[in-house]
């Protein structure tokens, strides 16, 4: 995929904008698996592109990495394709004031990917969020990205052992959805989190009689849930404050 000249890069650009756009937002709803699969592919050929010309393939106008970002639903995908980000920024453009801009555009999506939460209004620890995000492991981006989407397509294959509960979703405080997320036992004997159609294995942190605390495996916030005997979950951040306290669902 050596493009030689500038307008031939502006070509491929060009027509990875057009995929997104034309084709991927207007895959069928109910085909999560397929939209997974395209969405992880134009990351991978934004990612090509770094990787054989380098950062200087990104120009100013480009909102091509930023859509690849955002349009992505699995969740350690956004991990992963963090450094192509990064190199976004140290660019410049419009990187910095699409939609919310730099970080908060960002953030705001690994957080929904990972917690169906909400950190609009927070900015005061984005800058904190940012420096968890830049530690992570910096893995080969491509080949970790095919794992991410083999992974959750292999998770959607599993039964479900037993539902051990469900609770609507809140991004806020304040504020509930009318649809529900779950916890579950799949047919290989972990625990999941189950966010619309995605799976998230969750670690046993603390296997308390009364109470039971987990976190999302690969999560970067150090953030954690707690489950009572009772089935009452609770958020908190890595400072243990309670950042949701969830109402099960009927």
């Amino acid at each position: 995929m050596k493009l030689k000249s500038e307008s031939e890069k502006d070509a491929y650009w060009q027509s990875l904008y057009k995929t997104d756009q034309d084709t991927l937002l207007r895959l069928p709803t109910d085909n999560i698996t397929a939209y997974d699969s395209l969405s992880t592919t134009l990351m991978i050929k934004t990612s090509l592109m770094f990787e054989i010309h380098g950062k200087e393939v990104y120009k100013k106008n480009n909102v091509v990495p930023i859509l690849n970002f955002t349009h992505n639903y699995l969740s350690k995908a956004n991990l992963i394709f963090w450094p192509i980000i990064n190199q976004c920024v140290e660019i410049g453009g419009y990187i910095n004031n699409f939609a919310t801009g730099f970080p908060a555009y960002q953030l705001e999506a690994i957080s929904n990917n990972f917690y169906q939460y909400s950190l609009s209004g927070q900015e005061e620890k984005y800058a904190k969020l940012v420096d968890k995000i830049e530690a992570f492991p910096k893995d080969p981006i491509i080949p970790k990205l095919v794992a991410a989407y083999q992974n959750q397509k292999e998770l959607r294959t599993l039964n479900i052992k037993e539902v051990i509960g469900q609770w609507y979703v809140q991004p806020f405080k304040n504020l509930k959805e009318d649809f529900c997320f779950q916890i579950l036992k799949l047919s290989d004997d972990n625990i999941y989190i189950k966010h619309g159609e995605y799976f998230q294995k969750l670690l046993l942190l603390d296997d308390g009689n009364r109470m039971k605390k987990f976190k999302i495996e690969n999560e970067p916030f150090g953030w954690y849930y707690k489950l009572s005997s009772d089935n009452q979950l609770k958020l908190y951040n890595s400072n243990h404050e309670n950042l949701i306290e969830y109402s099960q669902c009927n």
